[in-house]
């Protein structure tokens, strides 16, 4: 890992993009190393436009690239008061083009899941994409590209009435698509859920309609937080045991899953594909100060989950990813993807964009070569940059990238509205 950067500013860009504007009112900074170490980028590759707010929609969940245009989730405008409060559901559907554009939007409110606010696995299907439900609940809905909703409603796992004691009813889910199907990671707890509620999980790979491919493998009588990553008939599960990230590795052609703790201490793992033929990686959010590194961590696995670490290291928190963010990492979920040979994260920190400047919220995209050396090691290019007027996030900020062959849409949603930034990488 190179130990310190050279900043340069003044990347000022004059293209002017369809849908999402141009300009220079934000204020950006590309990052590159200043040492000989091998694996550094000498300049930016990374080039931004200024935010363009896409219609009315707030309040950002998921999203993902469909074809040649861009699904979004988001909040409806329906809600059920609890305990005082609205609580709305993510049920809206919308849809934009490849520039960020607005082109249509759906309000699904309560009509997907009576009452439900919880949140939803959205995964690409051959005919459009499909929903399934990631709290309290295992329903399947289908949906065309354009977001219209198709057929009716499979449950995953069978439904457990809220008065059943003696069954185990779905907690949490993560779910990955692979092939002619989709990995689902659920767990399971029997009702009612207390603060000494032991949670299993099992791990299932099921068709588009619905119909199991695999038995549900149990991989852990105490888990929370499962997240799945699969390519090329590859499996990896990570999830949440007694405080510490554990992994659940099928290697192509394997019987059974290598079952394994990375030790992140407490922290969120985050299973990742890396390529397409099955080779994949974990990340997780470390503690970061705005003196000492941590927030984003990652590293390459072999095929027994095993971390791929350099010669004599041992120390996961030595494996960060956002040593140069210059901030305090903030964003609690993770946005990283495989994209052209390496990982495209993006992120925010607390921090200031140059030395001088006052404290705001400062975005961050960053590109990870995928080679034979650690993660924290490979080639890295990072821009950070501010919304316009050093604009600070809302107190929920969402982060998506959509990834195109020559350029993605950088989504920023939170409680007020979404933007969306054209962003285009040198790679």
């Amino acid at each position: 890992m190179r130990v310190s950067f050279l900043l340069f500013a003044g990347l000022l860009l004059a293209a002017v993009v369809s849908g999402c504007g141009g300009g220079s009112a934000a204020s950006s900074e590309a990052a590159s190393s200043g040492n000989t170490a091998s694996g550094f980028t000498s300049s930016a590759a990374i080039a931004v436009t200024d935010p363009v707010t896409v219609g009315t929609l707030k309040g950002m969940s998921d999203a993902l690239v469909v074809g040649d245009h861009i699904v979004v989730r988001s909040r409806s405008d329906a809600f059920v008061t609890l305990n005082g409060q609205p609580v709305y559901p993510g049920t809206r559907l919308s849809v934009l083009d490849k520039q960020g554009k607005l082109v249509s939007t759906t309000d699904y409110g309560f009509t997907l899941a009576a009452g439900y606010t919880g949140d939803w696995v959205m995964m690409l299907s051959p005919d459009g994409f499909i929903m399934v439900q990631s709290t309290s609940g295992t329903r399947l809905q289908h949906f065309d590209a354009q977001a219209r909703l198709v057929g009716g409603v499979t449950d995953l796992y069978p439904t457990v009435a809220a008065t059943s004691t003696t069954e185990y009813a779905a907690a949490e889910n993560g779910g990955a698509v692979d092939g002619n199907g989709f990995w689902l990671a659920t767990t399971f707890s029997l009702l009612p859920v207390t603060d000494k509620t032991q949670y299993v999980l099992k791990l299932c790979k099921f068709d588009f309609s619905g119909r199991q491919l695999t038995p549900p493998f149990m991989i852990s009588t105490s888990a929370l937080h499962p997240r799945v990553a699969a390519a090329g008939g590859a499996v990896l599960a990570g999830w949440l045991e007694g405080g510490g990230g554990m992994l659940a590795m099928w290697s192509k052609g394997a019987g059974a899953p290598t079952i394994r703790s990375i030790n992140t201490g407490g922290s969120q793992p985050y299973p990742l594909v890396l390529t397409t033929d099955g080779k994949m990686g974990v990340l997780w959010n470390g503690k970061a100060t705005m003196t000492s590194t941590g927030g984003v961590m990652g590293v390459m696995i072999d095929n027994y989950g095993t971390p791929l670490l350099a010669t004599g290291r041992t120390d996961l928190t030595q494996e960060t990813l956002s040593a140069h963010w210059d901030g305090n990492v903030r964003a609690t979920v993770i946005d990283a993807h495989a994209y052209k040979g390496g990982i495209a994260i993006a992120g925010s920190a607390v921090g200031a964009l140059k030395a001088g400047e006052p404290i705001t919220d400062v975005l961050v995209l960053a590109d990870y070569t995928l080679g034979t050396d650690p993660l924290s090691s490979s080639a890295q290019t990072i821009l950070r940059f501010t919304l316009p007027g050093r604009a600070a996030l809302g107190p929920t900020p969402v982060l998506r990238q959509m990834l195109f062959d020559d350029h993605a849409v950088l989504l920023i949603g939170d409680d007020n509205r979404l933007q969306a930034v054209y962003t285009t990488r040198n790679r």
